[in-house]
């Protein structure tokens, strides 16, 4: 009887210490590091399974999420969608006149555009009274709250609507001619000032004074090679999808009595004649490991206007991340979420709602889920970090001035898998060097 109590004294105290010598190291290398010094460093981690808290650190902290928010708004939004779900852009006819109906689709292009027309008229429609267009899908709301106004040339941060086309970005051309000459053409007429220099190296940039000319773009900076291009995100979203509409059709020789464009809901008597469609899934590649903020943002006004039964609204989205996790037991009281993709600084999470959420999402999801969604080193954000632990990492990176994060699994050498949430913020060091401190503490927990 007294081996029996000293073995299963012994087993207590082995697993007893490893979780203890796991907090110490993890405390450790949180407490020696000047990040918890200078600036707010918070740390969960948890078993993802139990739930047991592993090692925490300002766990209770409102931080900003950056795009690690998108794991914890998305996967609501792809419980209300459904796997099977298609972003449907859809042409009606109706009283001689021609309806399109957009489906706030982020994979949608032209030549689709092209090609839909292009078979309409094969079907003997050669003309209509008038185009109408219907957005009703999503509102007109084309950023989230709390975005900043000074980054409307970031390529990362398009627009979103209900015509979302070409991922919301125009194109710009830039080449030199063998005398230095320098020419700056955009694939959708806008108008550009060429400020382009020919230089020893290829470093072109685009302003927008939205506040002055917010239709005028500004091409500067210096070129070496014959041709460069840069994309710069629309400005007037609906405009370009409305005229690339309108261009297709004339291309089409379609004609129209009235060749304006005019906005209405598609009447209930109308009768569908094309349809072009594309998978939700290829999106959810986009927003794990991409951080693609169009995408995100687009999905969850979606699926939060199919769950309200309405027009897809910021307030759809808010509602139904609070609603989803509330009713997955996943507390949210204090959490302030006012966007899909993290973008807001108006967001503020806690890493122990983080973890919990996660923690959630492994019970209801399980492995393979987490396999195929999120991003492993090598791919998307992770293309270059922890490049060794393929396979036992999934992770969503999170990144905006002065604000880092990670958030997701790490599968380690016990074989226990671990919820982990990682936020900094207020940090005046190089980006680069609070990414290492983020990876060493991967590799602590990939240890135990």
């Amino acid at each position: 009887m007294k081996n029996i109590f000293k073995t299963i004294l012994s087993i207590v105290t082995i697993f007893g210490g490893l979780s203890a010598f796991a907090n110490t190291e993890l405390a450790r290398t949180v407490n020696t590091s000047p990040l918890d010094t200078s600036s707010v460093v918070a740390v969960s981690v948890k078993e993802a399974g139990t739930g047991k808290v592993l090692y925490q650190h300002n766990e209770k902290k409102l931080l900003h999420p950056a795009s690690t928010l998108k794991i914890f708004t998305t996967v609501p939004a792809i419980e209300e969608l459904g796997d099977d779900y298609k972003f449907t852009t859809t042409f009606y006819t109706a009283n001689k006149n021609l309806y399109i109906k957009a489906g706030a689709d982020p994979f949608l292009t032209t030549r689709e555009i092209r090609d839909a027309v292009r078979k309409i008229k094969s079907q003997g429609y050669y003309s209509f009274n008038k185009v109408y267009f219907d957005g009703s899908i999503i509102d007109n709301s084309e950023w989230g709250i709390g975005w900043m106004w000074d980054d409307t040339t970031n390529v990362r941060m398009q627009k979103f609507s209900s015509y979302n086309l070409e991922n919301n970005l125009i194109n710009i051309e830039v080449s030199k001619d063998e005398n230095g000459v320098t020419t700056a053409k955009p694939n959708f007429p806008i108008p550009v000032i060429n400020t382009v220099s020919s230089g020893d190296n290829d470093s072109i940039f685009a302003v927008r004074h939205d506040w002055v000319s917010p239709d005028v773009i500004l091409v500067s900076g210096s070129i070496k090679s014959p041709v460069s291009t840069i994309s710069v995100p629309v400005n007037n979203v609906k405009y370009r999808y409305q005229k690339t509409v309108m261009e297709q059709i004339k291309k089409a020789k379609i004609a129209l009595q009235q060749p304006i464009c005019l906005e209405e809901k598609v009447p209930a008597n109308a009768k569908i004649i094309g349809e072009i469609k594309h998978p939700v899934k290829p999106a959810y590649d986009r927003i794990f490991k991409d951080s693609d903020n169009m995408c995100a943002e687009t999905i969850a006004k979606i699926a939060g206007g199919q769950k309200s039964g309405e027009t897809g609204s910021v307030s759809d989205q808010t509602n139904m991340f609070y609603e989803y996790w509330n009713k997955n037991n996943v507390d949210t009281k204090g959490i302030v979420v006012v966007d899909a993709s993290g973008v807001s600084r108006n967001n503020l999470v806690t890493v122990d709602f983080m973890t919990n959420a996660l923690n959630k999402i492994y019970v209801n999801k399980q492995e393979d889920f987490i396999k195929n969604t999120f991003a492993q080193p090598g791919e998307g954000t992770f293309s270059n970090r922890l490049l060794n632990y393929r396979g036992y990492v999934f992770l969503k990176s999170g990144t905006l001035a002065n604000i880092s994060g990670l958030a997701g699994y790490v599968k380690a050498d016990n074989g226990k898998t671990y919820s982990v949430a990682i936020l900094i913020q207020n940090f005046t060091y190089p980006e680069k060097q609070v990414k290492i401190f983020e990876n060493r503490l991967i590799e602590e927990i990939k240890k135990l």
